[in-house]
């Protein structure tokens, strides 16, 4: 092994565990605003509800018990999702694609980004390593759209070529320079994703100018599939 590539390695182990302390950061602060708080509104609600049914007003406790069920029902909402974001457990019940759909429905509702999926129609089955690469990589994609891009739209498409199947996500928003993110935090996402791809002998090529959106798209070779 050369000196080059023993440093390589030091270096992308350096900038992974930076990854995944920010992972996990990100993870607990979610933890911590959402559903902490949404645990602590449950708290005050069954407060009140114990005081209402002190008062035996039927008509105030069917109220409450209502608004006590919504936002058990909100909480639940967020512990899936946040669950799903950790391990995405429907690729091997429906498919990605359909797994694809989901999340571009989700990432529209939750962001107001419209989003355009499409897939070609003669896909042969995905291997489970090829799926959740792919769907890891338009997880880490929309979440730099909603993040960086100020996009009005985004489209995703998984399609198939010689020898390879590629996953597209392109968007019109502000665009960014790319060899700077590369050398940043803010590329960590990035390199994660080459790193995916590379385990499967595959490439993520990332097209982007200021003002004109990004492209990234993720070619995984059938070979390996």
């Amino acid at each position: 092994m050369t000196r080059f590539s023993v440093g390589r390695i030091q270096e992308l182990a350096g900038q992974l565990i930076v990854a995944q302390e920010a992972e996990r950061e990100r993870i607990a602060r979610e933890l911590h605003d959402n559903v902490g708080q949404q645990l602590a509104g449950l708290s005050l609600a069954l407060s009140g509800l114990r005081r209402r049914i002190a008062q035996h007003d039927q008509a105030v406790l069917e109220a409450s018990l209502t608004t006590l069920q919504q936002q058990t029902m909100g909480l639940a909402d967020t512990v899936g999702r946040l669950a799903h974001e950790l391990h995405p457990g429907e690729l091997r019940q429906i498919g990605l694609v359909e797994a694809l759909k989901i999340r571009c429905d989700e990432f529209q509702q939750n962001h107001g980004v419209e989003v355009t999926f499409g897939a070609a129609e003669d896909l042969m089955p995905i291997a489970p390593d090829v799926a959740l690469c792919l769907f890891r990589a338009a997880q880490e994609a929309l979440r730099n759209v909603a993040k960086h891009a100020r996009a009005r739209r985004t489209q995703v498409v998984l399609s198939h070529g010689t020898g390879q199947r590629t996953l597209t996500i392109a968007d019109d928003g502000q665009g960014f320079d790319v060899a700077h993110a590369r050398q940043e935090s803010e590329g960590l996402g990035l390199l994660i994703m080459e790193e995916r791809a590379r385990l499967l002998h595959g490439s993520v090529q990332v097209e982007s100018d200021a003002g004109r959106g990004t492209t990234v798209r993720i070619s995984i070779p059938t070979a390996t599939i």
